[in-house]
């Protein structure tokens, strides 16, 4: 970064510098065009410079409802991570979790809930010789199901349903395209959780901007819990195989439901605290927010398989 003495004028209106930033136009004194060691280093120490703020804005996420989201709100700004870049941080430290933990072999496993072999059988007692054979190819049984969608042609729909027969002869690559896709989807269903609950609290006066600020600061606070449910479960399950000892998975499990117990408060808190009104309407509006987030995902999903057909 260039300092004052470097650099005695502002680059943008040429006013004669009196510190780091230009006191006519507000341009910070700092040159963009650099290496890219530079900007890496300069990327640190953004981060470095968090410090007290970071911590206090993840104190403030996990153990007060709504409570960032109302600060936002009242323009105390300076003293948090701003709301967008929170949740970009904590989503991008979730789905790489959650990509370096998934187990895509168990998850297309033969005889797996969500990826069930067609026609296969697993013997109650295997023999010695055919424990030692290599599990036979995995596949999903879709059948004769097709995707049907109207804005494409004739000759797009076939290549589409000759991607989803491929693709149940190869679940994996579906699956590391559906786990690629989450983070683009929820980013986009983002805007539309918000406008609902703009609609059911439309005689809050709040801005549409509020709404959307609530919507991040509490998807944050989601993924951030599931991958503190993610780590404890990996690292019971690591501790459990090293010693033998079951009492990790019990005091995982007990944790874990502790975390989805304070989950489910967070939420209704959140909703009670930042629109302020009673516990009925409160309640009322809880149960409208899980029906209609629970129809906004099952739309999101839907939308991501159709796109991870597509571009797998």
């Amino acid at each position: 970064m260039n300092t004052p003495s470097a650099l005695e004028q502002c680059r943008n209106c040429d006013t004669p510098l009196q510190g780091e930033y230009c006191h006519q136009c507000g341009q910070q004194n700092q040159q963009y065009l650099r290496s890219i060691f530079a900007v890496v280093g300069n990327l640190f120490g953004e981060i470095g410079h968090w410090d007290s703020r970071f911590y206090r804005t993840l104190s403030g996420l996990m153990l007060r409802p709504g409570f960032l989201t109302k600060e936002f709100v009242n323009g105390r700004h300076a003293s948090y991570v701003p709301p967008l870049r929170l949740y970009f941080f904590i989503s991008l430290i979730a789905f790489l979790t959650l990509s370096l933990t998934i187990d895509y072999e168990a998850m297309t496993a033969p005889g797996n809930e969500v990826f069930p072999t067609a026609g296969t059988e697993q013997p109650a007692t295997p023999s010695t010789s055919e424990a030692r054979q290599p599990p036979p190819p995995v596949s999903l049984d879709f059948g004769d199901a097709r995707i049907s969608l109207p804005f494409l042609g004739e000759a797009e729909q076939e290549k589409l349903n000759e991607k989803l027969r491929h693709l149940s002869q190869n679940p994996k690559i579906l699956v590391r395209k559906l786990v690629s896709l989450a983070p683009q989807i929820i980013l986009l269903m983002m805007p539309f959780w918000a406008l609902y609950l703009k609609i059911i609290y439309i005689f809050k006066r709040h801005y549409y901007l509020e709404h959307l600020t609530a919507a991040l600061h509490t998807h944050a606070f989601l993924l951030l819990s599931l991958t503190i449910l993610t780590a404890m479960s990996q690292m019971a399950d690591w501790l459990t195989a090293r010693t033998g000892m079951a009492v990790f998975d019990q005091i995982s499990d007990w944790m874990e439901t502790i975390l989805l117990m304070w989950m489910a408060t967070y939420m209704l808190f959140t909703q009670k605290i930042f629109y302020n009104q009673g516990w009925g309407r409160t309640l009322i509006k809880f149960a409208l927010s899980a029906i209609g987030y629970l129809a906004l995902l099952s739309l999101a999903f839907v939308a991501m398989v159709i796109i991870g057909v597509m571009t797998a």
